[in-house]
């Protein structure tokens, strides 16, 4: 049953990568959500809330508060599961030398667009610079008029249970199975490019190193070439256990 908020809710889904070839940190990636989420508060009422990881994480059932949605197939469904009005989440991609984001904002009762933009830079900071310019706008299309709340449909179901008004699984098992396949495929590939980032590192160092060859340092460039390689196949390895984990997660979104 989804849970009862008085309140107007909107919840801001991590922005993740869709895409193998981008080379960003965590850490970069949570800065990006955090000013969503930031000018999300300061664009709308005060009698909207929204979300953070952590309240969408408390709204999900206890046996699967380790769960969140990361995956694109899932967000509107999660909306719903959670008694959010409006969702949104950003996803960003590589494109030729540069990073692109799309951020998209969905109504959580009849899967409408409400709004999106996307814009391309050379890094994490113009992205950051493009969220603050671009993100009031968009979360300025909700309709600040009174509507009905996902909960409040939900309480007319129970009553008058002939009039359908939103559909509901009868049983959210395979949904919570799809998000924390989606979660653990995040994560892997958040490793993935952690990884990556390290492998980039190590094999720069090596190449520093055989700048100035000395060979009474031939164990020391050994050792180091194996360190990169180790990096390069552990991001690959990652990144396929991750990619395999969203792909299952889908499937299983669709199938159910």
């Amino acid at each position: 049953m989804i849970q009862t908020i008085n309140a107007a809710v909107v919840a801001v889904l991590e922005i993740v990568p869709a895409d193998e070839a981008v080379e960003m940190t965590l850490s970069e990636y949570r800065l990006l959500t955090d000013e969503l989420r930031k000018k999300a508060r300061e664009s709308l009422p005060t009698e909207f809330s929204v979300l953070t990881r952590d309240n969408i994480i408390s709204l999900l059932p206890p046996d699967e508060e380790e769960m969140q949605c990361l995956a694109e197939s899932c967000v509107i469904d999660i909306g719903r599961a959670i008694g959010a009005e409006y969702i949104t989440q950003g996803h960003i991609r590589k494109f030729q030398e540069k990073l692109t984001l799309t951020v998209e904002l969905y109504a959580s009762i009849n899967g409408n667009l409400v709004g999106s933009f996307v814009t391309v830079q050379e890094n994490a900071m113009g992205l950051l610079n493009e969220i603050s310019a671009n993100a009031p706008a968009m979360f300025d299309k909700i309709p600040k008029t009174s509507e009905p709340k996902l909960a409040e449909i939900k309480d007319l179901q129970d009553k008058e249970p002939a009039m359908p008004i939103l559909h509901t699984p009868k049983s959210k098992t395979p949904l919570f199975v799809a998000i924390g396949l989606d979660v653990l495929g995040a994560v892997a590939i958040g490793i993935g490019i952690y990884q990556n980032s390290q492998a980039s590192k190590l094999h720069k160092d090596y190449k520093n190193m055989l700048k100035t060859p000395d060979a009474s340092k031939k164990d020391a460039y050994d050792k180091a070439l194996e360190k990169a390689n180790d990096a390069k196949d552990a991001r690959d390895a990652w990144l396929i256990i991750g990619s395999t984990l969203l792909t299952a997660g889908i499937a299983v979104h669709i199938w159910f």
